[in-house]
């Protein structure tokens, strides 16, 4: 028991913990095309303007490639599941492979980019071929080649990772025409 009139205090004491970090969602290009709110009409996927100065400047690149191996089809850059096509918001494909899969060249080509200024693609090259065609590979943990550099069909250009937006490893694959991308089955061996 208490005594008579005695005042019970109450202390408030303030207690502060660190805010928890959320964790990072990293949506792909394919479910950014296809997510929207409830009611809203889903937007296409656009890249961001920066990767497409970024191509569009190393595109102007006039390094001549070397001449075709006259394969009438490209090589596969990887050989793995195709885990993303072409189309719907997508600029090419996604090729779902273990990390440190080495990624070879489609065909003969000069090296027209090698750099991580592709922020969704992150390590990425970009390959002009005789033909005019232009190729680009995201998301390599590392680059082997530099800009300027002549590459054959099949040579290493660097490992596949997950940089860039990448969340499981795998490799980017474009293919572009004019610079336009076009779909990169119709340039790969069956």
């Amino acid at each position: 028991m208490r005594p008579k009139g005695y005042a019970e205090q109450v202390k408030t004491v303030a207690v502060t913990t660190p805010p928890v970090e959320q964790p990072k969602v990293v949506a792909s290009a394919a479910s950014q095309a296809t997510t929207a709110p409830a009611g809203a009409e889903a937007k296409p996927y656009t890249p961001p303007q920066a990767s497409e100065k970024v191509i569009g400047e190393a595109e102007k690149d006039v390094a001549s490639a070397p001449s075709a191996t006259g394969v009438s089809q490209m090589r596969w850059p990887v050989r793995g599941r195709v885990v993303a096509n072409y189309g719907k918001g997508s600029d090419g494909i996604d090729i779902s492979v273990p990390e440190g899969t080495p990624i070879k060249a489609a065909e003969n080509g000069v090296v027209i980019y090698s750099g991580d200024g592709l922020k969704e693609f992150g390590n990425t090259v970009l390959v002009r071929h005789d033909n005019g065609l232009v190729t680009v590979y995201g998301n390599a943990s590392k680059l082997s080649v530099q800009r300027g550099q002549k590459v054959k069909r099949g040579e290493e250009l660097g490992p596949t990772g997950m940089t860039g937006n990448a969340t499981t490893p795998k490799l980017h694959f474009e293919v572009r025409k004019n610079s336009t991308p076009v779909d990169p089955s119709k340039y790969l061996e069956l």
